[in-house]
Protein backbone atom coordinates (compact mmCIF):
# COMPACT_ATOMS: atom_id res chain seq x y z
CA UNK A 1 0.00 0.00 0.00
CA UNK A 2 2.82 2.38 0.88
CA UNK A 3 4.45 1.78 -2.44
CA UNK A 4 1.24 2.50 -4.36
CA UNK A 5 0.72 5.79 -2.44
CA UNK A 6 4.30 6.80 -3.15
CA UNK A 7 3.99 6.03 -6.85
CA UNK A 8 0.65 7.87 -7.17
CA UNK A 9 2.00 11.01 -5.45
CA UNK A 10 5.13 11.02 -7.62
CA UNK A 11 3.06 10.61 -10.78
CA UNK A 12 0.77 13.51 -9.78
CA UNK A 13 3.79 15.73 -9.17
CA UNK A 14 5.17 14.74 -12.54
CA UNK A 15 1.86 15.66 -14.18
CA UNK A 16 1.88 19.04 -12.43
CA UNK A 17 5.43 19.69 -13.66
CA UNK A 18 4.44 18.68 -17.19
CA UNK A 19 1.40 20.98 -17.05
CA UNK A 20 3.55 23.87 -15.82
CA UNK A 21 6.08 23.24 -18.58
CA UNK A 22 3.37 23.04 -21.23
CA UNK A 23 1.55 26.15 -19.92
CA UNK A 24 2.27 29.28 -21.98
CA UNK A 25 4.88 31.52 -20.41
CA UNK A 26 4.84 35.30 -20.20
CA UNK A 27 7.43 37.36 -22.05
CA UNK A 28 10.63 37.85 -20.11
CA UNK A 29 11.49 41.27 -18.65
CA UNK A 30 14.80 42.98 -19.34
CA UNK A 31 15.55 46.48 -18.01
CA UNK A 32 11.98 47.71 -18.40
CA UNK A 33 11.42 45.99 -21.77
CA UNK A 34 9.51 42.85 -22.74
CA UNK A 35 11.70 40.46 -24.75
CA UNK A 36 9.88 39.18 -27.84
CA UNK A 37 11.70 36.29 -29.62
CA UNK A 38 10.87 35.78 -33.31
CA UNK A 39 11.89 32.88 -35.55
CA UNK A 40 13.62 34.29 -38.63
CA UNK A 41 14.01 31.05 -40.63
CA UNK A 42 11.27 28.42 -40.84
CA UNK A 43 13.77 25.70 -41.74
CA UNK A 44 15.97 26.46 -38.74
CA UNK A 45 13.97 27.42 -35.63
CA UNK A 46 17.14 28.01 -33.63
CA UNK A 47 17.74 31.20 -35.63
CA UNK A 48 15.89 33.81 -33.58
CA UNK A 49 15.86 37.56 -33.37
CA UNK A 50 14.97 39.31 -30.11
CA UNK A 51 12.84 42.45 -30.10
CA UNK A 52 12.49 44.70 -27.07
CA UNK A 53 9.07 46.29 -26.58
CA UNK A 54 7.44 48.53 -24.00
CA UNK A 55 4.76 51.19 -23.71
CA UNK A 56 6.05 54.51 -24.98
CA UNK A 57 6.74 57.02 -22.22
CA UNK A 58 6.92 60.75 -22.77
CA UNK A 59 6.44 63.87 -20.64
CA UNK A 60 5.15 65.79 -23.63
CA UNK A 61 1.48 66.77 -23.61
CA UNK A 62 1.23 66.51 -27.39
CA UNK A 63 -1.24 63.95 -28.74
CA UNK A 64 -2.66 62.74 -25.44
CA UNK A 65 -5.17 60.61 -27.37
CA UNK A 66 -2.46 58.33 -28.82
CA UNK A 67 -0.08 58.42 -25.89
CA UNK A 68 -1.68 55.41 -24.15
CA UNK A 69 -1.77 53.25 -27.27
CA UNK A 70 1.77 53.74 -28.59
CA UNK A 71 4.33 50.92 -28.42
CA UNK A 72 8.08 51.51 -28.54
CA UNK A 73 9.91 48.70 -30.35
CA UNK A 74 13.70 48.37 -30.32
CA UNK A 75 16.32 46.29 -32.17
CA UNK A 76 14.68 46.09 -35.59
CA UNK A 77 16.29 44.01 -38.36
CA UNK A 78 17.88 46.04 -41.13
CA UNK A 79 15.27 45.03 -43.73
CA UNK A 80 12.18 45.76 -41.59
CA UNK A 81 9.08 47.10 -43.35
CA UNK A 82 5.57 48.05 -42.23
CA UNK A 83 4.35 44.74 -43.65
CA UNK A 84 6.67 42.81 -41.31
CA UNK A 85 5.38 44.59 -38.21
CA UNK A 86 1.72 44.27 -39.20
CA UNK A 87 2.21 40.53 -39.77
CA UNK A 88 4.01 40.21 -36.43
CA UNK A 89 1.11 41.82 -34.54
CA UNK A 90 -1.62 40.28 -36.67
CA UNK A 91 -5.03 40.51 -35.02
CA UNK A 92 -4.30 43.89 -33.43
CA UNK A 93 -5.33 47.07 -35.22
CA UNK A 94 -2.42 49.36 -36.16
CA UNK A 95 -3.06 52.97 -37.16
CA UNK A 96 0.46 54.21 -37.77
CA UNK A 97 4.11 53.09 -37.77
CA UNK A 98 6.97 55.59 -37.49
CA UNK A 99 10.51 54.29 -37.99
CA UNK A 100 13.56 55.85 -36.39
CA UNK A 101 16.93 55.08 -37.96
CA UNK A 102 18.85 56.40 -34.95
CA UNK A 103 20.92 53.40 -33.93
CA UNK A 104 20.48 52.23 -30.35
CA UNK A 105 19.11 55.57 -29.13
CA UNK A 106 15.95 55.15 -27.06
CA UNK A 107 15.34 58.89 -26.58
CA UNK A 108 13.78 59.47 -30.00
CA UNK A 109 11.51 62.53 -29.82
CA UNK A 110 8.48 60.84 -31.32
CA UNK A 111 6.13 63.69 -30.55
CA UNK A 112 8.08 66.15 -32.68
CA UNK A 113 7.67 63.77 -35.61
CA UNK A 114 3.94 63.52 -34.88
CA UNK A 115 3.53 67.31 -34.63
CA UNK A 116 5.38 67.79 -37.91
CA UNK A 117 3.20 65.22 -39.66
CA UNK A 118 0.02 66.82 -38.31
CA UNK A 119 1.19 70.26 -39.47
CA UNK A 120 1.78 68.84 -42.93
CA UNK A 121 -1.75 67.41 -42.92
CA UNK A 122 -3.20 70.80 -41.94
CA UNK A 123 -1.23 72.52 -44.69
CA UNK A 124 -2.44 69.97 -47.21
CA UNK A 125 -6.05 70.49 -46.11
CA UNK A 126 -5.71 74.28 -46.36
CA UNK A 127 -4.18 74.09 -49.82
CA UNK A 128 -6.38 71.30 -51.16
CA UNK A 129 -7.04 72.94 -54.53
CA UNK A 130 -3.41 73.87 -54.98
CA UNK A 131 -2.40 70.35 -54.00
CA UNK A 132 -4.74 68.87 -56.58
CA UNK A 133 -3.27 71.06 -59.32
CA UNK A 134 0.27 70.18 -58.24
CA UNK A 135 -0.66 66.49 -58.21
CA UNK A 136 -1.89 66.69 -61.79
CA UNK A 137 1.33 68.44 -62.84
CA UNK A 138 3.38 65.84 -60.98
CA UNK A 139 1.54 63.00 -62.72
CA UNK A 140 2.21 64.61 -66.09
CA UNK A 141 5.89 65.03 -65.23
CA UNK A 142 6.12 61.42 -64.02
CA UNK A 143 4.63 60.24 -67.30
CA UNK A 144 7.29 62.19 -69.18
CA UNK A 145 10.14 61.13 -66.89
CA UNK A 146 11.56 57.61 -67.15
CA UNK A 147 10.72 55.16 -64.36
CA UNK A 148 13.80 54.65 -62.19
CA UNK A 149 14.18 51.68 -59.84
CA UNK A 150 15.15 52.58 -56.31
CA UNK A 151 17.16 50.75 -53.69
CA UNK A 152 15.26 49.46 -50.72
CA UNK A 153 15.91 51.42 -47.54
CA UNK A 154 17.87 49.52 -44.90
CA UNK A 155 18.09 50.50 -41.24
CA UNK A 156 21.16 50.53 -39.05
CA UNK A 157 21.58 47.96 -36.30
CA UNK A 158 19.42 48.66 -33.25
CA UNK A 159 16.91 50.93 -34.98
CA UNK A 160 13.53 51.53 -33.38
CA UNK A 161 9.89 52.18 -34.27
CA UNK A 162 6.82 53.72 -32.65
CA UNK A 163 3.64 51.74 -33.33
CA UNK A 164 0.27 53.41 -32.72
CA UNK A 165 -2.48 50.84 -32.14
CA UNK A 166 -6.18 51.44 -32.76
CA UNK A 167 -7.19 51.06 -29.09
CA UNK A 168 -5.61 50.90 -25.65
CA UNK A 169 -6.70 47.26 -25.34
CA UNK A 170 -4.61 46.30 -28.38
CA UNK A 171 -1.49 47.67 -26.71
CA UNK A 172 -2.33 45.94 -23.42
CA UNK A 173 -2.84 42.60 -25.17
CA UNK A 174 0.48 42.91 -27.01
CA UNK A 175 2.41 43.65 -23.81
CA UNK A 176 0.70 40.80 -21.93
CA UNK A 177 1.00 38.20 -24.71
CA UNK A 178 2.35 34.74 -24.00
CA UNK A 179 5.69 33.53 -25.26
CA UNK A 180 4.54 31.70 -28.37
CA UNK A 181 6.44 30.93 -31.55
CA UNK A 182 6.18 33.98 -33.77
CA UNK A 183 7.63 33.89 -37.27
CA UNK A 184 9.09 36.72 -39.32
CA UNK A 185 7.07 37.36 -42.48
CA UNK A 186 8.50 36.16 -45.78
CA UNK A 187 9.58 38.63 -48.41
CA UNK A 188 6.94 39.65 -50.92
CA UNK A 189 8.15 38.37 -54.27
CA UNK A 190 6.14 41.04 -56.11
CA UNK A 191 8.27 43.78 -54.55
CA UNK A 192 10.98 44.70 -57.03
CA UNK A 193 13.52 45.65 -54.35
CA UNK A 194 16.02 42.83 -53.83
CA UNK A 195 18.24 42.26 -50.82
CA UNK A 196 21.64 40.74 -50.23
CA UNK A 197 24.02 40.28 -53.15
CA UNK A 198 21.29 41.17 -55.68
CA UNK A 199 20.91 44.55 -53.98
CA UNK A 200 24.60 45.31 -54.56
CA UNK A 201 24.18 44.35 -58.22
CA UNK A 202 21.18 46.70 -58.51
CA UNK A 203 23.15 49.51 -56.83
CA UNK A 204 25.95 48.99 -59.36
CA UNK A 205 23.51 49.04 -62.29
CA UNK A 206 21.72 52.17 -61.03
CA UNK A 207 25.03 54.02 -60.72
CA UNK A 208 25.80 53.26 -64.40
CA UNK A 209 22.63 53.87 -66.48
CA UNK A 210 22.60 53.06 -70.17
CA UNK A 211 22.65 55.79 -72.82
CA UNK A 212 18.92 55.58 -73.67
CA UNK A 213 17.74 55.96 -70.06
CA UNK A 214 20.23 58.75 -69.49
CA UNK A 215 19.05 60.59 -72.62
CA UNK A 216 15.41 60.28 -71.50
CA UNK A 217 16.32 61.70 -68.11
CA UNK A 218 18.22 64.59 -69.70
CA UNK A 219 15.32 65.35 -72.07
CA UNK A 220 12.83 65.33 -69.19
CA UNK A 221 15.06 67.66 -67.18
CA UNK A 222 15.50 70.07 -70.11
CA UNK A 223 11.74 70.18 -70.74
CA UNK A 224 11.15 71.10 -67.11
CA UNK A 225 13.99 73.63 -67.22
CA UNK A 226 12.58 75.34 -70.33
CA UNK A 227 9.11 75.50 -68.78
CA UNK A 228 10.55 77.14 -65.65
CA UNK A 229 12.56 79.62 -67.74
CA UNK A 230 9.46 80.50 -69.76
CA UNK A 231 7.53 81.15 -66.55
CA UNK A 232 10.33 83.34 -65.18
CA UNK A 233 10.44 85.32 -68.44
CA UNK A 234 6.71 85.95 -68.28
CA UNK A 235 7.00 87.23 -64.71
CA UNK A 236 9.86 89.55 -65.73
CA UNK A 237 7.83 90.97 -68.62
CA UNK A 238 4.90 91.60 -66.28
CA UNK A 239 7.18 93.49 -63.90
CA UNK A 240 8.69 95.49 -66.77
CA UNK A 241 5.29 96.59 -68.07
CA UNK A 242 4.29 98.13 -64.75
CA UNK A 243 4.21 101.93 -64.45
CA UNK A 244 6.85 103.78 -62.46
CA UNK A 245 6.24 106.52 -59.87
CA UNK A 246 5.98 109.20 -62.57
CA UNK A 247 3.26 107.30 -64.43
CA UNK A 248 5.51 106.17 -67.27
CA UNK A 249 5.89 102.64 -68.60
CA UNK A 250 9.43 101.54 -69.41
CA UNK A 251 9.61 100.55 -73.08
CA UNK A 252 12.49 98.20 -73.79
CA UNK A 253 13.84 97.31 -77.20
CA UNK A 254 14.05 93.58 -77.89
CA UNK A 255 17.23 92.51 -79.60
CA UNK A 256 17.21 89.76 -82.20
CA UNK A 257 19.77 87.01 -81.78
CA UNK A 258 20.76 84.34 -84.22
CA UNK A 259 20.86 80.78 -82.91
CA UNK A 260 23.29 78.08 -83.98
CA UNK A 261 20.60 76.34 -86.03
CA UNK A 262 20.09 79.45 -88.20
CA UNK A 263 16.80 80.54 -86.63
CA UNK A 264 16.34 84.04 -85.21
CA UNK A 265 15.15 84.48 -81.66
CA UNK A 266 13.94 87.69 -80.07
CA UNK A 267 15.77 88.20 -76.82
CA UNK A 268 14.33 90.54 -74.23
CA UNK A 269 16.23 92.60 -71.71
CA UNK A 270 16.25 91.20 -68.20
CA UNK A 271 14.31 92.76 -65.34
CA UNK A 272 17.58 93.66 -63.58
CA UNK A 273 18.81 95.52 -66.65
CA UNK A 274 15.52 97.39 -66.94
CA UNK A 275 15.73 98.44 -63.29
CA UNK A 276 19.32 99.61 -63.75
CA UNK A 277 18.29 101.61 -66.82
CA UNK A 278 15.47 103.24 -64.87
CA UNK A 279 17.84 104.25 -62.04
CA UNK A 280 20.24 105.70 -64.61
CA UNK A 281 17.45 107.80 -66.12
CA UNK A 282 16.45 109.14 -62.70
CA UNK A 283 20.07 110.05 -61.98
CA UNK A 284 20.40 111.73 -65.37
CA UNK A 285 17.23 113.69 -64.72
CA UNK A 286 18.75 115.07 -61.50
CA UNK A 287 22.00 115.98 -63.25
CA UNK A 288 20.20 117.98 -66.00
CA UNK A 289 18.50 120.44 -63.66
CA UNK A 290 19.79 123.58 -65.56
CA UNK A 291 19.42 122.10 -68.98
CA UNK A 292 16.69 124.56 -70.14
CA UNK A 293 17.28 128.37 -70.67
CA UNK A 294 14.47 129.51 -68.41
CA UNK A 295 16.02 127.43 -65.62
CA UNK A 296 19.36 129.20 -66.10
CA UNK A 297 17.69 132.67 -66.13
CA UNK A 298 15.78 131.91 -62.96
CA UNK A 299 18.94 130.72 -61.28
CA UNK A 300 20.87 133.91 -62.19
CA UNK A 301 18.01 136.13 -61.01
CA UNK A 302 17.89 134.31 -57.69
CA UNK A 303 21.66 134.70 -57.28
CA UNK A 304 21.45 138.49 -57.97
CA UNK A 305 18.64 138.91 -55.45
CA UNK A 306 20.64 137.02 -52.85
CA UNK A 307 23.77 139.13 -53.58
CA UNK A 308 21.81 142.40 -53.26
CA UNK A 309 20.36 141.26 -49.99
CA UNK A 310 23.79 140.47 -48.53
CA UNK A 311 25.16 143.87 -49.77
CA UNK A 312 22.38 145.79 -48.02
CA UNK A 313 22.95 143.82 -44.82
CA UNK A 314 26.72 144.61 -44.87
CA UNK A 315 26.01 148.30 -45.62
CA UNK A 316 23.71 148.56 -42.60
CA UNK A 317 26.32 146.96 -40.34
CA UNK A 318 29.04 149.46 -41.48
CA UNK A 319 26.74 152.43 -40.83
CA UNK A 320 26.01 151.18 -37.35
CA UNK A 321 29.72 150.79 -36.55
CA UNK A 322 30.47 154.37 -37.78
CA UNK A 323 27.91 155.77 -35.39
CA UNK A 324 29.57 154.07 -32.45
CA UNK A 325 33.00 155.42 -33.63
CA UNK A 326 34.52 152.03 -33.39
CA UNK A 327 34.97 151.62 -37.08
CA UNK A 328 38.65 151.20 -37.99
CA UNK A 329 39.00 150.22 -41.66
CA UNK A 330 42.85 150.33 -41.51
Amino acid sequence: MGKTKKSSSSSSRKQEVDIQEKAPKQLEDFQGFKVLPVIMDENNKSVRHYFYIRKHESKSLVDEDIKDRTLFMLNLPADTTERHIKKLFKGHGIDQITFSDSGSSVSEDYWKIQAKQQQQQLDEAANKKKKKHQKQQKQQEEQKEPQVRELRKLFTSGSSAHIVFSTDDDLTQVLSMHRVEKKWAKEDESVDQPLGFERYILAYDLSRPNAEDLQQEVDAFMMKFKADEYQKEREKLERMNQMDDDGFTVVVRHKKTKATDGTIHVGSITAEAAEAQREHQLKKKKELVNFYRFQMREKKQNELVELRKRFEEDKAKIAQLKQTRKFKPY
